[in-house]
Formats: structure tokens, sequence, C-alpha cells
């Protein structure tokens, strides 16, 4: 009776071990797709994996710098995602580590010239284009949680430091102008 015990113990284990396996296999493989994406500068599936969506429509306060539809912000984030590399660089049962290096915007609007006040749309495209085009890489390690839903892992690529580690911390960047701009609109009112 205790061998069977142990043998229905046995294979119970080891058909959590054959599926565990299996769903790692798909986890993998989606995590690969995305890497793949960015090493292919495939701006649908890129847009289709952050945004969930090939048509994004900017909202908010992003929308004055990309504009209103997927053309003008795919002009920016293309120039820079053509210097990134996405690698998967390990999976487990609730989580994915990619490994990104970037271009480090972090500076990019600090480092416009004293003249940033007359500056044209276009002319600041152009200096984030050459910006990330010139600025040292930096890497970056991002964990992200996955859920499985009907054995496709679910994963939040909107997270904050992933888009981030993607956009060399442009997110941030933008973020301490528009900080910088409502201080000084402050002080102004004051």
């Amino acid at each position: 009776m205790k061998k069977i015990i142990l043998i229905v113990l046995l294979c119970v284990a080891l058909i959590g071990l054959v599926s565990c396996g299996k769903q790692n296999e798909v986890v993998e493989e989606k995590a690969q797709m995305v890497a793949d994406a960015f090493a292919d500068g495939d701006m649908a599936a890129i847009n289709k994996t952050i945004f969930g969506t090939n048509e994004f429509e900017v909202d908010g306060e992003l929308s004055d710098i990309w504009g209103e539809n997927l053309e003008s912000q795919e002009g920016v984030l293309e120039h820079i995602f053509e210097y990134v590399t996405v690698k998967v660089k390990s999976t487990t049962d609730s989580t994915i580590e990619y490994e990104i290096e970037a271009p480090d915007m972090k500076n990019v609007f600090v480092d416009l010239n004293a003249n940033a006040a007359d500056i044209s749309e276009d002319e600041l495209l152009q200096h984030i284009e050459d910006y990330a085009k010139n600025a040292k890489t930096k890497a970056t390690t991002v964990s992200l949680k996955y859920i499985l839903v009907d054995d496709e892992p679910i994963v939040d690529y909107r997270d904050e430091a992933f888009i981030n580690a993607v956009t060399g911390g442009l997110l941030d960047a933008y973020k301490a102008l528009y900080d910088q701009m409502m201080d000084e609109y402050t002080e102004g009112v004051n």
C-alpha cells in the first residue's frame, strides 16, 4: 500500500513538473517575442505589447510632446528604440526578468540650450533623436509579474519601470520637466 501511495505521489509530482515546464516554455516564448519586437524595430508589435493596440491615442500631459496620434509618437520612440536592446534574463512561475540597454535619456531636456523656450516642435523632436543617437547606454534590469489566463501569460508592460527602461528614462525626464514648468508657473503666479 505504501508503494502505491508513493508511486501515485511521484506520478503527481512528475505531471506537475511537466505541466510547469510547458507553462514556463510558453512564458519564455511570449517574453522572447517582446525582446524580438525591439530587436526587429517592429513598432506595431511594440505598441501592441505596451499599449494593447496598434492605434495609440495619447491623452493628458504627454500629448503636448508626443502629439495626438500614433504617427507623431512613433517617430520619437522609434528613434530611441533603434538603440535599445531587450533580453529575457530569466522567467519564474510569476515573473519575467528583462535586461534592457537603452540610451541614457535622463538629461535630454536639461541639456537643451538656453533658447529652449523658442524651440519648435520639430527642433525638439530632432534634439531628442540626436540625443538618443549620441547618448551613452545604460543597462537596467526590470522584473515584471505575470499571471496565466488560459495558459497565456498576462503581463502589464505599461509598468513605469519597464517604460522608463526601454526609453532610457525619457518618462522620468519628461516628468521632471513638467514639474519644473509647474514650479516656475507657481512662482510666477505668487
